[in-house]
């Protein structure tokens, strides 16, 4: 129906769980016990995380304007259905009242689900609009990143990031869970796709090494008047410093202009098939740079951070022109490939954890 948007299908959501409430809420209470309580309070819970992303997910795409009046046609299919699910489901809460009997505690399994694909349909929503937002502009190393992994890159960016901050937005953007027999997978929000650590007992919380806080170092004052002028002095790109550094031969080679956290990737987990140690990617790492899986395909591929933000400088036509280095678009195949790229191709920022009895 064309005049639906993904704003109108949402108010048909809030509708229903409006009613929902309001059928608990003046229900005869005089005979309740804990799962009728308890069902009015997840109830509850649903329709303000739903309003929360409503509110939130719209700042990622430009503004509300975008988010409520998109049409694309995949969001609409998944709010369609929602709306169905959600009316069926305040539909048993009517039938119940009438019924004078008591609650059923699976009720509230199934109000959790909604709750979670209402949730989830919201992220896609916005990361669909995202991708459509970047066809015609170029966005640099944020091109091509899902959005949810946007998020946790952009936190990671910032020189003052804390453990807690970087669990909180990974929290926000997908959740883990156990990936066939021996894997564990995080399974992102906004793009269904899967990051597959192999072979864990269960996924490490803490890198190897805590990021140290950085300061950017402020130009001093130049006293000499033949110098070139202290305020006209860059920063220096990776590749700036590569050109001095002859054991350098991977791009970003030089731990000194290396973000936090990228240079500490490392955590340590557990093998479920023997029990040792093994080094793996810290989780947050590899969620702040997935792409949304190849159609038909379910695992994400990751860009390395450090390729991705390494420029290097060539002959132009009058001077010498700056280039960004352009690794595969596609990324790498996946956490395996991620890792073995950052030992070989990024040697020098590995830390050395020979101290924690890891390697």
């Amino acid at each position: 129906m064309s005049h639906e948007t993904v704003g109108s299908l949402l108010a048909v959501i809030a509708n229903s769980l409006n009613d929902g409430l309001r059928i608990l809420m003046f229900a005869d209470k005089r005979a309740w016990g804990s799962d009728e309580f308890e069902q009015l309070r997840l109830l509850e819970e649903t329709l303000d995380e739903a309003k929360k992303d409503f509110q939130e997910l719209p700042t990622l795409v430009n503004g509300r304007f975008y988010y409520e009046n998109d049409r694309i046609n995949e969001s609409l299919e998944d709010l369609r259905i929602l709306c169905t699910r959600f009316e069926l489901h305040m539909q048993t809460f009517k039938d119940w009242v009438r019924s004078g009997t008591t609650i059923d505690p699976s009720w509230a399994l199934e109000t959790l689900e909604l709750r979670r694909d209402l949730h989830r349909a919201q992220c896609r929503a916005a990361r669909r609009i995202h991708a459509a937002q970047q066809v015609d502009s170029a966005t640099g190393s944020e091109r091509t990143r899902c959005l949810g992994a946007l998020q946790v890159y952009r936190v990671q960016a910032r020189r003052d990031v804390r453990v807690e901050e970087e669990r909180e937005i990974c929290a926000q953007t997908g959740r883990f869970e156990r990936f066939g027999e021996r894997d564990v997978a995080f399974v992102c929000d906004f793009c269904d796709g899967f990051l597959v650590w192999e072979d864990m007992r269960a996924m490490p919380t803490t890198r190897l090494l805590q990021p140290p806080v950085r300061t950017q170092t402020l130009p001093t004052h130049n006293t000499n008047t033949n110098a070139p002028n202290s305020s006209t002095s860059t920063t220096p790109t990776p590749s700036s410093t590569q050109s001095n550094n002859a054991n350098t031969d991977a791009p970003g080679g030089d731990s000194d202009d290396v973000s936090p956290a990228i240079a500490n990737w490392q955590a340590r987990g557990i093998a479920l098939s023997t029990g040792e140690a093994k080094t793996v990617v810290f989780a947050p790492v590899a969620i702040a740079n997935h792409l949304p899986p190849e159609v038909g395909e379910f695992q994400c591929r990751i860009l390395c951070p450090q390729c991705d933000e390494y420029y290097y400088e060539e002959q132009g036509d009058d001077d010498m022109d700056r280039v960004r280095y352009t690794q595969d678009d596609r990324g790498l195949e996946n956490m395996k490939a991620f890792q073995e790229h950052l030992e070989w191709s990024h040697a020098s920022i590995v830390p050395d954890t020979s101290s924690c009895g890891v390697m």
